[in-house]
């Protein structure tokens, strides 16, 4: 009998799923190169990450905050009369941009200092306050980045709560 050679086709179903899986993980290493969607990216991360706390300290009928720093943030909830990091839950936890990130913070038109980065063991002093009543003060938080010719812009104000807009200098 001849024996026929070649390839069946559950073998070039498993190739094609690997090279499939393979290509995937490749291009999801590679990340964005872009730095105007990486500033958009975290922008957008930190609106739903307002948003979200909003909803839970209306949940827990508790008062958060969130305190931002030049290259990070993070949730803050009081705690014996105090403001302590907020570290039972994981999704509010403390965060660090990437290197070339910058955070900046004007609340009623003034520019806010802000620290580099949190210092540990230092009574945190968040700049937003997050109330069970669901209110928030307006403020902006401005996103720049080196190599980018745009600057993000994160505004809450009472008629159109929060809201990213984009400025892209030439």
């Amino acid at each position: 009998m001849n024996k026929v050679k070649g390839f069946t086709l559950i073998e070039l179903l498993i190739v094609l799923v690997l090279i499939g899986l393979i290509t995937g993980m490749a291009m999801l290493s590679m990340g964005t190169a872009d730095p105007r969607d990486q500033q958009k990216l975290e922008a957008d991360r930190l609106v739903k990450l307002l948003e979200l706390a909003s909803q839970e300290a209306i949940t827990r009928g508790e008062v958060l905050g969130l305190e931002l720093f030049e290259h990070g943030y993070r949730f803050t909830v009081v705690k014996k009369q105090k403001w302590q990091p907020e570290v039972t839950d994981m999704i509010f936890k403390e965060r660090e941009l990437l290197p070339q990130m910058t955070l900046a913070f004007s609340m009623q038109k003034k520019a806010a200092f802000l620290n580099k980065l949190a210092v540990q063991g230092v009574e945190p002093k968040p700049q937003i306050i997050l109330t069970p009543d669901g209110e928030m003060d307006s403020f902006q938080i401005s996103l720049t980045m080196q190599n980018s010719d745009s600057t993000f812009l994160l505004t809450n104000t009472q008629n159109d709560g929060l809201v990213i807009s984009s400025l892209d200098n030439p």
